[in-house]
């Protein structure tokens, strides 16, 4: 019974340090403190964000009005709930999107406008938050050719992974985008692009 017990602390004692993933977001949260960590919290979003891309549902990278309840204060997330019932104008149409991505894999993503946020301010968080104001999400056919789209808005860390409070552009996937080469990247997952000090 002893050897139970222990060994149940021992795992208890491991997960707290950790940051599990939850179904809904309840609190916004600091860049993890490694690069490692970070990488992999830009990877998480750049993975969703080309799903939501090859599903042509940009708009489903979204938080929920319930969620923003819980990261905002009170009149922030009443804003950017109003400010969302506009989004499919700002978005455009995402119908072809699917067509255009079908033979091509998720290659990579690039993160520019990379900062953190204190509560209170412009965007209202509740408690300090990481944030960033657009990605470039990228995809590559078999052959090599690559293809990529800018997705614009505003971006949030939680402990439910990044999601997007709002957006205000998605760009129509372009084969072998100039940014592929030019873009600066705040944070990227690519060995190929440049990465900004930070």
């Amino acid at each position: 019974m002893r050897r139970v017990s222990l060994l149940a602390s021992v795992l208890l004692a491991a997960c707290a340090g950790a940051t599990p993933a939850t179904a809904n977001p309840s609190t916004p949260r600091t860049a993890p403190s490694t690069m490692e960590a970070q990488r992999a919290a830009i990877d998480d979003v750049g993975r969703r964000a080309w799903g939501a891309m090859r599903a042509g549902d940009p708009a489903g990278l979204l938080f929920d009005d319930l969620d923003l309840r819980s990261l905002l204060d009170g009149p922030a997330a009443t804003r950017i709930s109003a400010q969302r019932l506009g989004i499919a104008g700002r978005v455009g149409d995402t119908g072809s999107f699917p067509g255009l991505l079908e033979d091509a894999e998720y290659a990579g993503v690039c993160v520019q406008g990379a900062r953190e946020e204190g509560p209170g301010g412009a965007l209202g968080l509740r408690s300090p938050g990481w944030v960033f104001d657009r990605l470039l999400v990228i995809g590559r056919r078999p052959t090599g050719r690559r293809i990529a789209a800018w997705i614009e808005g505003i971006w949030l860390y939680t402990d439910a992974g990044f999601r997007a409070l709002d957006l205000e552009r998605v760009e129509r996937p372009r084969w072998e985008h100039s940014d592929l080469e030019i873009a600066p990247c705040d944070l990227s997952i690519r060995d190929d692009l440049p990465e900004r000090a930070r």
